[in-house]
């Protein structure tokens, strides 16, 4: 059997620990799923759309460190640009495999003017758009350079923590090559690690109010023993933001809680505020941490997609894993003395906190005080938020085999603030905040095969991806989908007219959405165990039997449309 260029990509990709390639093919790329039926441990699971395929690859990669994901040309990988722009900004690995044409497609294009299959009548759209969105996009032209620029992009994607595309047309995958004759180089340069550990040291040392934030890149590069060593050396307060939340186990001593801007948690806020001092370790700020994080631009050491900036100072080169190899290494008995814990007594009690999404809240209208529910009191047409995720909590919160998979909607708000009882137990599209994301990359994490998933996510995004629950049925994994029906676009509606949940008026028109009959559709999907539940002890009802169950579970919960979540 000759050996060919889409062999070489699954070997590259088998030599990471990848065994799932996602997509749906075509022509251009059936060369790569031809190849990834016959390797041995990998399998190519085939979603029900391209934008499923994407985030499923997105859940994945955030899983196991790299994701794969090949579709049609043209429509199936634009369709997937959404997918792949979210994890560029959250630091997600996924590597795009497309087909395209051929030089002799793009030459009689350009001389006759008849388009080849899924043109847009330009010779390199596909590379055009997904060139924003990527950390390496180029095409490969000849069986020859191949597997220098498959090994290129593959590299990039481990090394940046970013997507990459890279188009290798039909028959560039059909040609034969050689093996891989060694493993791919991943060696970092450190840069000027010494220089910036060296800077912290100095600025920990005539702090009074220092604070560390642990961002997503930790956990993407795998360094949370390290810095939680290094946190115990320093004794510093540390939070983190809802993209990173589980990066270290949340029960430690000097974890303040999760910091949301100006609507987190006070100790958190207050701490954010006041500190003279704030080191963020490979975190991503979004939009809601602008009012709290801009002015205190001056005061921040911040280690980020390679670069360190000190205090505002120009970017310098550095290697996240050597920085914190470095300070690692070093004792930093020295700064224990100015560490001292300055968190407020009440430590985080959960009764304030938001979400960090791009979201501005400037342009309410109707702008009311929201109101507190209360989970023990049953709401009229369903239950609370606070009741939901009060059994949610019983789930993540006492088992680290769980991992919380929550969308973009009003219930990202409890999300941020339940007690979650494992490490890298958490996911969500926090900075991107495209919804419908929770579905699609639950599949992704079942198959990743790490930790159990459960998924919470607002009617209106699961109408985005619902074809998902497609693919769990095929993959027969024990996920958990909870779809939170309040027959609203609930965050919507609370941005333009919150008056909505303190009065008697009805909602926005265009907030509304459509009533599925969802226990219906899960069912046509191939879901067997589904439930319904309207109030919280019928909730508790179907978790139970959804833990117990082997297969992949579903569950309606009914959520009163004026309800919303304590805190907002």
């Amino acid at each position: 059997m000759v050996y060919t260029i889409a062999d070489y990509v699954i070997q590259r990709l088998k030599e990471q620990g990848i065994d799932t390639l996602f997509g749906v093919p075509s022509v251009y790329c059936a060369g790569l799923y031809a190849a990834a039926e016959t390797a041995t441990r990998f399998d190519a699971i085939v979603t029900s759309s391209d934008l499923e395929a994407g985030y499923a690859a997105d859940g994945y990669a955030r899983v196991r460190g790299l994701g794969a994901v090949a579709c049609s040309y043209g429509p199936g990988t634009l369709s997937l640009v959404n997918a792949i722009a979210g994890a560029y900004i959250e630091r997600s690995p996924i590597v795009v495999i497309n087909g395209g044409p051929s030089r002799q497609n793009i030459a009689d294009q350009q001389r006759t003017g008849i388009v080849f299959s899924h043109s847009a009548g330009f010779p390199h759209t596909d590379m055009e758009v997904l060139r924003e969105v990527t950390a390496f996009c180029e095409r490969v032209e000849g069986a020859s350079a191949a597997p220098a620029r498959i090994d290129q992009a593959i590299r990039t994607a481990i090394v940046h923590k970013h997507p990459v595309y890279i188009e290798i047309p039909q028959a560039v995958l059909a040609a034969p090559c050689a093996a891989p004759a060694s493993g791919l180089d991943l060696m970092v340069q450190p840069g000027a690690a010494v220089a910036v550990a060296n800077a912290i040291i100095q600025a920990l040392s005539t702090a009074t109010a220092p604070l560390l934030f642990v961002g997503v890149e930790v956990q993407r590069y795998g360094l949370g023993a390290q810095v939680q060593s290094i946190i115990n050396k320093l004794n510093i307060r540390w939070s983190t933001t809802l993209l990173e939340r589980t990066t270290l186990l949340e029960q430690h001593a000097k974890f303040l809680g999760v910091f949301n801007g100006d609507k987190a948690l006070p100790v958190v806020r207050n701490a954010v505020s006041s500190s003279d001092l704030i080191i963020s370790l490979g975190a991503v700020f979004g939009s809601g941490h602008a009012r709290i994080m801009i002015p205190k631009h001056s005061k921040i050491i911040r280690v980020w997609d390679g670069n360190a900036y000190i205090k505002g100072g120009p970017a310098q080169a550095v290697s996240l894993s050597a920085l914190i190899d470095e300070l690692d290494r070093r004792t930093l008995t020295a700064c224990a003395e100015v560490t001292a814990d300055t968190r407020d007594d009440g430590g985080v009690d959960g009764s304030e906190a938001a979400w960090d999404g791009d979201r501005d809240e400037q342009l309410v209208v109707g702008d009311a005080p929201s109101p507190r529910s209360d989970p023990s009191v049953a709401a009229a047409g369903g239950m609370t938020y606070d009741a939901l995720f009060q059994e949610i909590e019983k789930v993540v919160g006492t088992d680290p085999a769980w991992m919380l998979i929550a969308d973009t909607f009003l219930g990202i708000y409890p999300a941020a603030r339940i007690k979650i009882a494992g490490q890298d137990s958490f996911m969500a599209n926090a900075v991107w905040a495209s919804i419908g994301h929770a579905v699609a990359a639950g599949a992704g994490v079942a198959a990743a095969k790490r930790k159990r998933p459960i998924i919470v996510c607002g009617d209106g995004g699961f109408q985005m991806t619902a074809q998902s629950l497609s693919t769990m049925a095929k993959l027969g994994r024990n996920a958990i989908t909870v779809v939170v029906d309040n027959g609203l676009y609930g965050y919507e509606q609370y941005l333009l007219r919150r008056s909505y949940y303190t009065g008697s008026e009805k909602p926005v028109p265009y907030a509304v959405i459509g009533q599925w009959d969802y226990e219906a559709l899960a069912r046509s999907m191939g879901i067997t165990q589904v439930a319904k539940a309207t109030t919280q002890a019928q909730l508790t009802a179907a978790l139970a039997t959804a833990k117990a169950f082997s297969g992949p579970s579903f569950i309606q919960a009914m959520v009163d449309p004026k309800s919303l979540p304590a805190g907002l």
